[in-house]
């Protein structure tokens, strides 16, 4: 006979992140931050189906209390592989704010759109800045790598 095993969460499952993303989400009542988080999102899966089409499967993904990041622990990328996957994330941004702002010429201008288009705008823009762990940082790293003809 086995002594039943409790079950214990992965060491990197951010259990504190998780509990202030579910209070977040039950207090907003504006929707901001769903909107925040389906755009969020639409970043990272421009990431992934760039890494999906260079390297042919899926990246793990890291949940952490500043957002969702792929996981790139032993995978190393020729420089022009590397600057690819780091801009996916802020091109898709741009494209999705484009569309929204396509779409409003179309259809009439509402207000969800209006804030769809400027958190992926806002979302786009602050992640090419060249600091640490932002995909700015990554792009630079990558265009210094490539070499001079």
């Amino acid at each position: 006979m086995t002594r039943r095993r409790h079950w214990k969460p992965p060491p990197d499952l951010p259990m504190p992140a998780l509990f202030w993303l579910a209070l977040l989400l039950a207090l907003d009542g504006t929707g901001l931050v769903r909107l925040s988080l389906l755009c969020a999102l639409l970043h990272e899966s421009g990431h992934v189906a760039v890494h999906l089409v260079l390297l042919h499967r899926l990246p793990r993904l890291k949940v952490s209390p500043t957002g969702i990041c792929l996981s790139m622990r032993g995978v190393l990328l020729p420089s022009q592989k590397a600057l690819l996957l780091a801009a996916a994330g802020p091109l898709m941004n741009l494209i999705c704010c484009a569309s929204a702002i396509f779409w409003m010429e179309l259809a009439g201008y509402s207000y969800r759109g209006y804030w769809f288009a400027a958190v992926n705008l806002l979302l786009g823009t602050v992640n090419l800045l060249p600091l640490p762990s932002l995909d700015g940082q990554r792009i630079v790293e990558a265009l210094l790598q490539i070499p001079k003809k």
